[in-house]
């Protein structure tokens, strides 16, 4: 169990700028998590606004890349009036989305209750188009990370560290960051029955084989956590199919893959053996997601493929009317790279 804390234990700007320009490796990478305590703290806050959902639940997956849009993001989820949203990619202190809180601005707007987790302490603004907008300015937290919210009582939260080997923190990636992928959740009731929600968020910079890790980790700690309440797990598990080097250093081939493979994006359960070791522990995704449809969200003109990489999973639940959501600002422009999915889900 993490700590709780009702503010992240804030990592100074010279600390942060210090291991920014320093060694570069992944003995220095584990020296630096382990000296940081927001990596092992869980953050609580806003209020839940109900006491319970009755028999059943309505949720919102969504990945909204920083949190940066916050206002559509909560025009969005306002239309649904969610039990509980599972979040990732949410930004706390950076510059790239105001340096502010946007996620408790948006717990409130929602009134809910929420759990946030560290998945990298920041030591830059981001990707190159980030650094471009923001320039010089200093992040305030370099935060960013996952998070549950709910509207009835969010019980025993708790985060997973799924990825401890710091690839992020290599000079090639072009975005320092201390960390890894990481998984947040806690329980809360359908009825008088306790069901477990989990915000999942595996790693892009790897092939399916550590997705399959990853996943088969996360799955263990919950079964450590609680083996008998039934389970939802959310979020972006980056199911693209290949490691990143196929997708991107070696672009001809990628793409004559894709040409004899057209569907390769959307029908990625062969490719991707997380699905299996999701079976034989249990879960089901067949009822909880639009199997046919992508989750990502391209500008216009981005000849990039869209990809099915978000989902969700569920253990002893019956699931219903899954929808995708589009991520869209009011001039049409998109309010995230990843659509959102809503699922309902009753005790089986």
């Amino acid at each position: 169990m993490k700590m709780l804390v009702q503010r992240l234990t804030h990592v100074p700007v010279a600390d942060r700028q210090e291991m920014r320009e320093g060694p570069r490796d992944s003995t220095t990478h584990l020296r630096h998590a382990a000296a940081i305590p927001a990596l092992g703290e869980i953050e609580i806050g806003g209020k839940a606004s109900r006491e319970n959902a009755g028999d059943a639940l309505k949720v919102v997956a969504w990945n909204v890349e920083r949190l940066r849009h916050g206002d559509a993001v909560a025009a969005t989820l306002g239309g649904q009036a969610p039990d509980v949203v599972l979040l990732s990619e949410v930004d706390k202190g950076m510059a790239r989305s105001g340096n502010g809180h946007p996620l408790s601005v948006l717990a409130n707007r929602l009134g809910h209750a929420f759990a946030y987790g560290v998945e990298f302490v920041e030591l830059g603004g981001g990707n190159d188009a980030e650094r471009s907008a923001t320039g010089a300015v200093e992040n305030a937290e370099g935060f960013h990370g996952n998070a549950v919210t709910s509207a009835i009582p969010l019980l025993r939260p708790f985060l997973v560290r799924l990825d401890a080997a710091g690839g992020w923190f290599q000079a090639g990636r072009g975005q320092p960051r201390i960390g890894g992928r990481m998984a947040i959740g806690g329980q809360v009731h359908i009825g008088n029955r306790r069901v477990t929600v989990v915000s999942v968020h595996l790693e892009n910079r790897t092939d399916p084989a550590g997705r399959a890790i990853q996943t088969s980790h996360l799955l263990d700690a919950i079964d450590k956590y609680d083996p008998e309440a039934p389970v939802l797990l959310g979020g972006d598990f980056n199911t693209l199919t290949a490691s990143h080097e196929e997708r991107h250093d070696e672009a001809g081939a990628w793409a004559q893959r894709m040409a004899a493979e057209p569907d390769r994006l959307i029908d990625v359960e062969p490719h991707e053996p997380l699905f299996a070791i999701l079976a034989g522990r249990g879960y089901d995704w067949k009822a909880a997601n639009n199997l046919d449809l992508p989750t990502q969200r391209r500008e216009a003109g981005d000849s990039m493929p869209v990809d099915r990489i978000d989902w969700f999973f569920t253990r002893g639940l019956v699931a219903s009317d899954p929808a995708i959501l589009p991520a869209v600002l009011p001039d049409g422009s998109r309010s995230s790279d990843h659509e959102a999915l809503v699922v309902t889900v009753r005790a089986a």
